[in-house]
């Protein structure tokens, strides 16, 4: 089994062990309630069972599985149906939230929001950085809908069960997802609350449909081979 020799072996080991279970989840290979054994894994991926564990609780963030007593992880896989009503609720939802948002938000909310885009502008995504890209992110979102004072299309928001899973998932994207990202700032400095829910509509839309199309290639190249 592979040790690790520094902190940066580490995180490459699990980013690879991260990377190989999403994926087997994702294209069926591991399918709704199987158990992901670690021993079987680690194994697999000539790994030490450690990044197995730290995998999954990564993946139990994610929704991709839940980890039960006397079981151990069960995969939950997120499907494109799954993707396709939980986006577009919360397109719905989240443009309605910032809509609302707006009027409520201060001089320091909208200087936090310029100091997290220009943060996410500049960091150069990889498998080091994206956890703190999404990070970046969620706080962006959130900010976005802090002023909010509809508590229960707040709380909705949420509660979604979102998972994280798209920056890992859409590196590809990257660029055009901060020009949208640049796009709701831009709306929030003009005030225009309209203008600010159509974008953020519209972001959240792009990143289901380009979540499903990637579901799909993956799904399209596991049949193939």
């Amino acid at each position: 089994m592979s040790q690790y020799s520094s902190a940066a072996d580490k995180v490459t080991t699990l980013n690879y062990v991260t990377k190989s279970l999403r994926q087997a989840i994702l294209d069926g290979t591991l399918k709704k309630e199987d158990r992901l054994i670690q021993e079987e894994w680690a194994t697999r991926l000539n790994v030490s069972r450690m990044p197995i564990r730290e995998a999954l609780r990564q993946l139990q963030i994610e929704g991709l599985v839940r980890i039960e007593p006397h079981k151990g992880a069960v995969v939950t896989p997120i499907t494109s149906e799954d993707i396709e009503e939980i986006y577009h609720t919360r397109s719905l939802l989240e443009g309605l939230a910032v809509e609302k948002s707006l009027p409520f938000l201060t001089r320091d909310d909208k200087e936090e929001l310029k100091d997290i885009l220009i943060k996410m502008e500049t960091l150069h995504l990889s498998d080091e950085t994206n956890d703190e890209y999404i990070q970046l992110n969620n706080r962006f979102h959130k900010k976005l809908r802090k002023g909010c004072p509809w508590t229960r299309v707040h709380n909705m928001v949420e509660n979604l069960g979102v998972s994280p899973i798209a920056p890992s998932l859409l590196a590809d994207y990257y660029q055009q997802t901060q020009r949208e990202h640049r796009l709701i700032y831009e709306a929030v400095m003009r005030g225009d609350a309209a203008e600010l829910r159509t974008a953020v509509e519209y972001h959240i839309l792009r990143t289901k449909n380009n979540l499903i199309d990637y579901m799909n290639q993956l799904q399209g190249e596991k049949e193939n081979e």
